[in-house]
């Protein structure tokens, strides 16, 4: 697995007479590009993912009516390999005169990991009572198991993640308006293989002196 990403373009000549429309096609994707007129040079921030080899084509959009369809550029094959490249694309035909040049680059994939939470334990409460708790990390929420000081209890919960994220504990209030939930605290995740404990520690606020020890590991992921 591959990304594709488009860095910028550049236009050398038109294909029409005021401006032209421009998209890509990649991966059975179709992008819409800036409107170009010669002498332009303008950012993109496109990413494709893939595997193999597979077709960049470029297009100045007409409409693609049945009476005149988008007048297609060129391409390029674009494989797997790490790469900078600048890619130029010379029109024929309807797109006479229409020459681009187009900088990409492709590295690969950014590393998936899994993180395991394996086991909790109360060392101080935020509550009086009863800790009422849930984890964030990677855009979810979960929620773990009610906790009284010295308590340890196991954990079953997974995620599949890449790059680094940040795993948040709280202990949940209700998350009203007037009494928001308490952020004990939080520590980064990379993907990098490890089976550690991490030490959630409140600095304060309405999570008191609140102290968990979340057991945890990180495996490569598929």
């Amino acid at each position: 697995m591959a990304i594709l990403r488009l860095q910028s373009i550049t236009c050398l000549g038109q294909a029409e007479t005021f401006t032209d429309e421009l998209y890509v096609t990649f991966n059975g994707t179709k992008r819409s590009l800036p409107n170009m007129t010669r002498g332009e040079t303008k950012p993109l921030s496109d990413e494709f993912s893939f595997e193999g080899e597979r077709q960049l084509s470029l297009f100045e959009n007409d409409g693609d009516h049945w009476y005149d369809r988008d007048d297609f550029i060129g391409r390029h094959t674009i494989d797997d390999s790490p790469a900078d490249r600048t890619l130029e694309f010379t029109g024929s035909g309807n797109a006479l005169g229409a020459r681009y040049t187009l900088s990409v680059s492709v590295d690969p994939a950014p590393q998936s990991a899994v993180l395991r939470l394996r086991s909790i334990t109360c060392n101080q409460q935020a509550e009086t009572f009863t800790d009422e708790l849930y984890v964030t990390f990677n855009g979810t929420k979960r929620s773990l198991p009610n906790m009284t000081q010295g308590q340890t209890k196991d954990l079953d919960d997974e995620f599949l993640f890449s790059g680094s994220r940040e795993l948040s504990l709280f202990e949940n209030d209700g998350d009203h308006w007037y009494d928001r939930d308490d952020f004990i605290a939080k520590h980064t995740i990379t993907t990098a293989a490890t089976e550690s404990t991490l030490d959630f520690i409140a600095s304060g606020g309405n999570a008191g002196n609140a102290h968990y020890s979340l057991s945890l590991s990180v495996t490569p992921g598929p």
